[in-house]
């Protein structure tokens, strides 16, 4: 018994001095428009570390100018894209919920069944960032986690 209790003090403990970088991503297939939709949850602060700004630095207030960074900065470290069709991409914004920031995207696929996810969110700021994707259509589910080293996975629709 003594035992089980040090090894459950000491995973706590571990879990407490560590953070744990994470984001996560849903993509959803909307049959009725045909098109995927993604929602990006990131922690606003780790997000704002990686765009350069002090924690809470960032102005939600003027959603205009701070859309357009995200929007930048998720084209750049965000992508779903085939080789043989150039997949349209609608970003349409984000809101901020307590401590995190959701955005939304649309992606407009042309019946490809196959894709590649490739999610290098907060990397730059966080080595031991972890983002996880899970992808829906129908009753067809497949998760993913991405690293630093292993940022892309191909989705095969059956």
């Amino acid at each position: 018994m003594n035992q089980l209790i040090i090894k459950l003090s000491t995973v706590l403990l571990l879990i407490f001095l560590h953070k744990y970088y994470v984001s996560s991503t849903l993509i959803d297939f909307n049959q009725e428009s045909g098109t995927y939709q993604v929602s990006l949850k990131i922690f606003h602060d780790d997000l704002e570390k990686d765009l350069g700004f002090n924690s809470n630095k960032l102005d939600y207030s003027n959603y205009e100018k701070t859309n357009l960074l995200i929007t930048n900065y998720l084209k750049d470290n965000f992508k779903i894209y085939s080789n043989t069709i150039d997949f349209e991409l609608d970003y349409l914004g984000f809101e901020r919920k307590n401590d995190l920031l959701i955005y939304y995207i649309e992606v407009y696929n042309n019946d490809s069944k196959s894709f590649i996810v490739e999610n290098k969110i907060l990397f730059n700021s966080f080595k031991n960032q972890k983002n996880i994707i899970l992808f829906r259509s129908n009753n067809y589910k497949k998760s993913f986690i991405h690293t630093n080293n292993n940022f892309q996975s191909k989705i095969i629709i059956p």
